[in-house]
């Protein structure tokens, strides 16, 4: 988790993802499961918000010393209360 941090805000590496055709696919795939059927700013910023939450919640130092399980059981629980999931 430690180095996807510090790649994720490389500009070389922002740059090679975004001309990377099965990253932008797999984006576009994940966008689509968050929007759903929604369209406009709302869904859009819900989108951003949960996957913005999402990628900085793993990395943070905070949650440095869980292991990978426990942190994937957490995020499960937090999406599902931020989806308002049961």
């Amino acid at each position: 988790r430690g180095v996807v941090s510090v790649l994720q805000f490389d500009p070389v590496i922002i740059r090679l993802q975004a001309e990377h055709e099965p990253f932008q696919r797999f984006i576009e795939r994940l966008y689509a499961a968050l929007l759903g059927t929604e369209a406009g700013v709302e869904a859009r910023f819900h989108a951003a918000m949960l996957s913005s939450a999402i990628s900085v919640a793993v990395m943070h130092p905070l949650v440095a010393d869980l292991d990978a399980e426990t942190l994937r059981a957490q995020l499960i629980q937090m999406s599902r209360r931020m989806l308002d999931l049961p």
